[in-house]
């Protein structure tokens, strides 16, 4: 594409003047993008502790405290432009960087993300929809990658097609791949339950399913045997959080249902 990045620019800090959140969609000459504004978060001493200690508990390695503490996602935009436009070239369905400045990028428009499209899914449209996707997040490991926000709501449809979004996590550039790619899967297995029609009995029938198709499509045992390890830490955190699951909508009720749903593997 050949965008007059001036005329973009413009339009992009005008659509950003009249939205408060981080992100939002705007026409520009007969296009649709969507801009994404910098969001300074510094990593937190306690978020950097606990990813050292589970590296070391599920993998025996040693991460030095001085490179987890490091984050780049948060201090730059360059980090996700920079996945971004990598794993466009490595193949990876993802938007196109239209234009990138000091405070935002611009990316090209690339539909709904999953999580909105499933509220009005029919239950054959999502029983082979998800599926598919997880098969697609399986392929997209299988190939070397990972993601780092795996949700349903990092993945985008158009006409059919998936997109990957959201690239801000670092922390799979210093972990054994192995971990951040079991780490998508489990993010991408928890934002399912309770989203749209899929209530507590569809999900545990549902997500045994999932995890087949994404075996399939990267039969690598590693992944499934990283998070059988981490079970008694997850079985802990259930433990602690059942009783309060009266007061939680979605959050506690999903963790219950993955630490049942990766109980089964064992």
């Amino acid at each position: 594409m050949n965008e007059n990045p001036v005329s973009l620019a413009t339009a992009a800090r005008a659509a950003l003047a009249t939205d408060s959140s981080r992100t939002c969609i705007f026409d520009h000459e007969g296009r649709r993008y969507v801009v994404k504004r910098l969001a300074a978060r510094p990593r937190r001493l306690v978020q950097t502790a606990f990813m050292w200690w589970l590296v070391r508990r599920l993998t025996g390695q040693r991460l030095p405290l001085a490179t987890l503490a490091l984050s780049r996602a948060t201090g730059s935009m360059d980090f996700e432009a920079t996945r971004l436009k990598d794993l466009a070239a490595a193949g990876v369905r993802v938007p196109r960087v239209a234009l990138m400045t000091k405070e935002f990028f611009v990316l090209d428009y690339c539909g709904a993300v999953v999580q909105a499209h499933l509220k009005t899914w029919t239950p054959e449209t999502w029983r082979s929809e998800l599926p598919r996707l997880a098969t697609e997040l399986g392929e997209f490991h299988r190939a070397g990658h990972w993601h780092g926000g795996a949700q349903i709501k990092n993945v985008t449809l158009q006409d059919g097609v998936s997109y990957r979004i959201d690239f801000e996590e670092d922390f799979g550039e210093i972990m054994p791949l192995e971990v951040a790619q079991a780490a998508d899967l489990a993010l991408f297995l928890n934002s399912i339950p309770l989203s749209g029609p899929i209530v507590e009995g569809e999900a545990r029938q549902l997500l045994p399913q999932l995890i087949d198709r994404y075996c399939a499509a990267n039969p690598n045992p590693e992944i499934i045997a990283l998070i059988r390890r981490g079970l008694p830490l997850l079985r802990r955190l259930a433990a602690l959080a059942r009783p309060f699951r009266r007061w939680s909508r979605r959050g506690i009720p999903r963790v219950l249902i993955m630490v049942d749903t990766f109980s089964a593997l064992e």
